[in-house]
């Protein structure tokens, strides 16, 4: 009876231990994310900003390219699955600069209409907050996102969002191994609780 109870001490506070640790990392790659985004959101230049329609004219110019160069960069650093910029415009989030190249098939061209967009991201031109969404999933597959407001220097208000796409499955995976690390302390202290208990058991019954 000792050694059940023992037992189930130590899996259930190995499970609660694993679950809290999960919470706290999930909640720190979040935060860390959501201070990216707002980073690149605040580094993009208002004068190349300025210059872009969101629409298919914007390829190939100098300042779509550039800032889509910049954005390949971040990502890079950051190791995202992606970064890109959205404008709302007549009730629709369209696409404009991205780190995805071209022949991505996460890729969106300038101008391309997101389609299945969640309420988090209408909420960012609402309120001017940044905010971390997910995971949650889209036409393009299933992510953790963080999503950042560009403000227009003259008038204050969102001009556009910068947004941070990690896969759901490489987040989870991070998570994940943070939830393992309290499992296995609690298996190696019930392995050794139970080596010390046959070795008694032994030692007393070969007396």
């Amino acid at each position: 009876k000792r050694q059940g109870l023992l037992a189930a001490l130590l899996l259930g506070g190995g499970a609660a231990a694993a679950e809290q640790r999960a919470t706290v990392v999930d909640a720190r790659m979040r935060e860390a994310q959501l201070r990216q985004a707002i980073a690149i959101a605040e580094a993009l230049h208002p004068e190349l900003l300025a210059q872009l329609s969101f629409t298919p004219a914007d390829r190939g110019t100098p300042a779509f390219e550039r800032l889509c160069e910049q954005l390949t960069v971040y990502a890079r650093v950051i190791d995202a699955r992606g970064i890109y910029t959205m404008l709302l415009r007549e009730g629709a989030l369209v696409f404009g600069p991205e780190s995805y190249a071209d022949d991505d098939p996460m890729a969106s061209p300038p101008g391309t209409v997101y389609e299945e967009p969640g309420p988090e991201d209408f909420d960012v031109f609402a309120t001017g907050r940044p905010l971390v969404v997910g995971p949650a999933t889209d036409e393009y597959g299933t992510f953790v996102s963080a999503l950042a407001p560009v403000y227009d220097r003259r008038s204050g208000e969102v001009q556009m969002i910068v947004g941070i796409d990690v896969l759901a499955d490489v987040w989870q995976a991070d998570v994940n191994a943070a939830r393992r690390v309290p499992w296995l302390m609690a298996c190696l202290l019930l392995a050794l609780a139970s080596a010390l208990v046959w070795g008694s058991y032994w030692r007393d019954h070969r007396r």
